[in-house]
């Protein structure tokens, strides 16, 4: 399972690497022998990258392949990696055009501006119904931004440190922690490449009515299982 990495790849580990210890992590790129944790030593898996600080610890894999394949590939390292105390596993994706991690944290919503926001998002499908279809990259990025708040809020209340996450990370994050399935988050994966094509200027870019419809229907269904959880 070890992987050969590309030259961007390399770039983007240096970077991190520079980011880790500038933030005072001890860090081993493409770590051997000892530098290897114990838990990790029973796959055949090299991390690109481990950064150990007194808080919390990293293992990095840098890819810029597509995440839900790679995902799947080693789905159990990741799962023992997550199940260690203090240990968590960054998946970070390279892209010529768009930064893997964002510089920005966006603020968690709170359960009121989700249900508020489904609310303009219901009354936007039910008017782009009567015009055609019109509004379909409305649709499009209003419903992203409420799955990805619902996500946000769900994965990260009540935390110390609120990570710095890119939108395919939270759904990843999502996934690991039980709150959509692996389809749910293959799901996404495929509706994040769409959306960012959108938000970057393909205005163009066509999505599949079964697809915005079903991307909907998942925003109703987080909200309300938010709402659930948090009554």
């Amino acid at each position: 399972m070890i992987k050969a990495n590309t030259q961007r790849e390399m770039k983007k580990i240096r970077e991190l690497a520079r980011e880790y210890k500038n933030k005072g992590f001890t860090v081993s790129v493409e770590p051997t022998g000892e530098a290897i944790p114990d838990f990790i030593k029973q796959f055949d898996y090299t991390p690109d990258l481990i950064a150990i600080s007194q808080e919390e610890s990293h293992v990095v894999e840098v890819s810029s392949r597509d995440t839900a394949e790679r995902l799947r590939e080693i789905s159990k390292i990741v799962d023992t990696i997550e199940k260690e105390r203090g240990w968590r596993f960054i998946l970070v994706m390279t892209n010529p055009r768009v930064s893997s991690v964002e510089s920005i944290q966006p603020t968690i919503p709170e359960l009121s501006d989700l249900e508020a926001a489904f609310k303009k998002l219901s009354k936007l499908v039910e008017l782009s119904h009567n015009y055609k279809n019109e509004f379909d990259h409305a649709i499009l990025l209003s419903a992203w931004s409420i799955v990805e708040g619902t996500l946000r809020m769900y994965n990260y209340t009540g935390k110390s440190k609120k990570p710095v996450r890119s939108s395919r990370s939270v759904v990843r994050d999502a996934v690991m922690i039980g709150f959509i399935t692996q389809k749910e988050g293959e799901f996404l994966d495929y509706i994040a490449d769409i959306r960012n094509s959108v938000a970057h200027g393909a205005v163009n870019s066509k999505i599949r009515t079964a697809s915005l419809n079903k991307l909907v229907n998942l925003c109703k269904s987080l909200v309300s299982e938010v709402n659930t959880k948090n009554t």
